[in-house]
């Protein structure tokens, strides 16, 4: 087990490591606000992730859907929409769940669960989280916590999937900002185009296209939710025409207009960014490569 970091509310633990291809980090968020007060953010697109309410909820919705309360026990599959939440109370757990372990510990298309929540304890397919939720009721402790992740985890590993040098070539392509198109992405992972509209629909979840787009999007909203200072036009990925185009995909991934977004408080979300830059290296779960993060494994 490996150092934990700590900044405000968040707390992240690096898996034990033959889990880190697999998961992307344990994270635990707790909130209290002065008088109840609610909060309302809005939580970026990302890879799968499964969530533990400790205590309290943080009722939630993929825009522009009204906000609901979720299960206790939840896996949201991967997203191509901004999530709206508001919690005035809550102790949360989650995993961080990458493509390879969709594949590894999951197994079914990715498509069919994308831009949706479920309950594990429901969902078959989600047994070995709702095993784990079966045991870490009433545990305080995150160490304790993560402990019973990796036993699960570990525990449900089994032998390695035919494709998992394909998943992860294709995850690689996704983060690096030199990829803008699927005739590059299949070059680079030496997939003819077809290979590559299968793969990414049943591992990632999405068209190669809408993956391409959704990582251009966010790795050009990443400096300005770490700066707001900073300009659009400083920091639009070079594959944007222009910020016409760049208004259009971030109404598209978060449901609002740029000035909107940047109007909104938006409390929880800065946290996290600032939080997973710290401990992980990357500020979004998306933005992080299938590389081990260097930033808890060298602590």
């Amino acid at each position: 087990m490996q150092s934990l970091s700590t900044v405000g509310d968040y707390q992240f633990i690096m898996p034990a490591p033959e889990l880190r291809r697999y998961f992307s980090s344990y994270y635990f968020f707790e909130i209290s606000t002065p008088g109840g007060v609610e909060l309302e953010d809005l939580l970026y697109p990302e890879w799968a992730s499964a969530r533990f309410m400790l205590e309290g909820n943080i009722p939630a919705s993929l825009v522009p859907d009204p906000v609901v309360p979720v299960p206790a026990a939840s896996m949201t599959g991967p997203t191509s929409r901004a999530c709206h939440i508001s919690c005035s109370h809550a102790r949360m757990a989650g995993i961080g769940v990458t493509p390879l372990g969709w594949a590894r510990f999951v197994g079914a298309s990715a498509h069919a669960y994308a831009n949706a929540v479920f309950d594990v304890t429901l969902e078959p397919v989600f047994k070995v989280f709702g095993n784990i939720w079966q045991e870490i009721q009433g545990l305080s402790d995150h160490r304790a916590i993560a402990e019973v992740f990796d036993r699960h985890l570990l525990a449900a590993l089994g032998a390695d999937l035919p494709r998992e040098a394909d998943i992860e070539r294709v995850h690689a392509a996704m983060a690096d900002p030199e990829i803008v198109d699927v005739v590059q992405l299949s070059e680079r992972v030496g997939l003819n185009s077809q290979a590559v509209e299968r793969l990414c629909r049943r591992v990632f979840g999405f068209s190669p296209k809408r993956l391409l787009r959704r990582q251009r999007f966010l790795r050009s909203l990443a400096p300005r939710m770490l700066d707001p200072g900073l300009k659009w036009v400083k920091v639009l990925d070079s594959s944007y025409h222009d910020q016409a185009h760049f208004s259009r995909d971030f109404r598209d991934f978060m449901g609002m207009t740029p000035k909107a977004f940047l109007e909104m408080p938006r409390p929880i979300s800065k946290a996290a960014v600032r939080a997973r830059l710290e401990a992980l290296g990357q500020p979004l779960q998306v933005l992080q490569g299938p590389a081990i993060p260097q930033a808890l494994d060298a602590a």
